[in-house]
């Protein structure tokens, strides 16, 4: 199983020091905001976000690897579309237990969003009412690409089953994902199920079947 190594981000104090803690006792690595990403094979790297300020939501922009925000207060569904929106792959609060916390980064280690199933309807209604800056209009091309993305091909299998170059699928995967405002594979599939762009995994279409 892949080191999950984790980077705290948000404003310096008590609250951010006892996360750091509580993160550490659970076993994982747990460095300050300064440190640099830099995903080795057998490590993967989790952006923990303490109540951020405007400034350190925009540095979170130019990081990669998942982001858990552990938010001061209790958020609306709004506020966490709207979190969401920023890349950030699950929510957990300040006095959330230390499992709780634990689990978060976990799964978003694995690639996983944790997202509610009201928190997702309101996503795909700020999509569909062009609400949130997410856009809808996806070219076949792009399509093909999350159909790729959702059957585990590589960027290599990929460009063999369409046809085309490396290089152009590297590209269309770009900008599928600033359309989406995803900022990895796995986070393009829930976004894109949760608007109704892919069926669920496994819905109405038989076993190794291609769409």
């Amino acid at each position: 199983m892949a080191t999950v190594r984790t980077i705290l981000v948000g404003p310096p104090g008590t609250v951010r020091d006892l996360v750091g803690a509580v993160l550490a006792l659970d076993g994982f690595s747990v460095e300050g905001p300064g440190s640099g990403v830099t995903d080795g094979g057998a490590t993967t790297t989790v952006v923990v976000a303490v109540a951020p300020r405007p400034e350190e939501w925009d540095a979170l922009r130019h990081r990669t690897g998942g982001i858990v925000l552990v938010a001061d207060t209790d958020l609306s569904d709004d506020e966490v579309l709207e979190a969401v929106l920023r890349g950030v792959d699950a929510v957990v609060s300040t006095d959330a237990s230390p499992l709780e916390l634990a689990w978060a980064v976990d799964a978003v280690g694995r690639g996983e969003t944790l997202l509610g199933p009201t928190q997702a309807r309101s996503l795909a209604t700020a999509a569909r009412s062009g609400c949130g800056g997410v856009s809808l209009r996806l070219t076949s091309r792009e399509v093909a690409i999350l159909c790729s993305i959702e059957r585990g091909e590589s960027v290599k299998q990929t460009a063999r089953t369409l046809g085309i170059a490396m290089k152009t699928v590297e590209n269309l995967q770009s900008r599928l994902f600033r359309k989406l405002h995803a900022h990895n594979r796995a986070h393009a599939l829930t976004l894109a199920r949760s608007l109704g762009l892919l069926e669920p995994a496994g819905a109405g279409r038989p076993s190794g079947s291609r769409p």
